[in-house]
């Protein structure tokens, strides 16, 4: 700290001397003066605020006690310095790397964590690093599945066909495309490959239900009957007996079931709900991915209860 505080008092009496400089034809010994006048007050103010008594802490040291230190005391930055000191002492760590990469992700800084993943994937290309380094590519996007995203899934899920995040962002990807169907056979499959017991299958059914059961709006359509006089009653009815009509033809559209339990709940009509639900676990195996969902879609809209009529 002795040779950092030297630095500072002779940084301080060049920029005294500096801005002196276009005084000294004016009186010879203004500059001098201003120049010792900054000197002082600069070395003084660090000699008061920068506690020169203070040791540094080096480097080595600061990483040593990291390395001591519980790691879930330690604070996301903190965490990450850690990972970082383990690829300064072998970068060939694939583990470290993917880690660091993770712990980068949660703390939003996405570009930094991409980077991390693909140095572990050059050490060692494995599933599970295939699909961090898609979902960050997803947050870097705002939610959106790029290409890029869908090429590191489908390696993933080539790695590890038992690996379930693959699977339900490929579905996200199809959904986003507005091809509802190949969504649903992804989901539907992951569900299925799941264990009962597994927390990722409840997450998965969840979103698959919310956004399988959203009305797939024709927008022309709708713009065409806004010039006609049919009240917004009667295009809602008119909407529902046309999904109806087309469940009928094709009773295996999961999404169609979705979405006709989700506006027969909307619109209050409980007694149609259940009915429909009926129908529609009438139509699927039990213990399938379609089932599965139909359950999350029961417990979501509270069909679950006796009809307490």
């Amino acid at each position: 700290m002795m040779v950092l505080a030297v630095v500072f008092v002779l940084v301080a009496f060049a920029a005294g001397f500096w801005i002196a400089a276009p005084l000294k034809g004016s009186s010879r010994w203004l500059a001098p003066a201003l120049t010792v006048g900054l000197v002082l007050v600069v070395s003084g103010a660090y000699m008061i605020g920068g506690r020169p008594d203070l040791p540094g802490l080096p480097h080595e040291q600061a990483a040593e006690q990291r390395r001591n230190t519980d790691p879930s005391s330690l604070s996301l930055a903190e965490q990450i310095e850690s990972l970082r000191d383990r690829t300064r002492e072998d970068d060939t760590d694939a583990e470290a790397w993917a880690l660091l990469g993770r712990q980068l992700a949660r703390a939003e800084r996405e570009q930094e964590a991409i980077e991390a993943f693909q140095r572990s994937l050059r050490i060692d290309p494995v599933a599970r690093t295939f699909s961090d380094i898609g979902q960050t590519l997803i947050n870097l996007n705002e939610g959106e599945v790029t290409p890029e995203s869908v090429r590191a899934f489908e390696e993933a899920m080539n790695r590890d066909p038992d690996l379930p995040e693959p699977y339900f962002f490929l579905g996200l990807a199809a959904y986003q495309a507005g091809d509802r169907a190949v969504a649903a056979d992804f989901w539907t499959s992951v569900l299925e490959r799941l264990p009962a017991d597994s927390a990722f299958r409840p997450v998965i059914a969840r979103q698959a239900v919310d956004l399988l059961s959203r009305p797939d709006v024709n927008t022309q359509a709708v713009a065409e009957q806004a010039d006609t006089e049919t009240e917004p009653q009667a295009r809602i009815a008119q909407m529902v007996a046309r999904l109806e009509t087309r469940l009928a033809a094709d009773p295996d559209d999961i999404s169609g079931w979705l979405v006709l339990l989700r506006v027969r709940r909307t619109l209050g009509d409980e007694a149609a709900a259940r009915d429909a639900l009926g129908a529609a676990r009438d139509t699927f195996e039990t213990g399938s991915g379609e089932g599965a969902l139909l359950d999350m879609a029961a417990a979501l809209m509270g069909l679950n209860e006796e009809d307490p009529s």
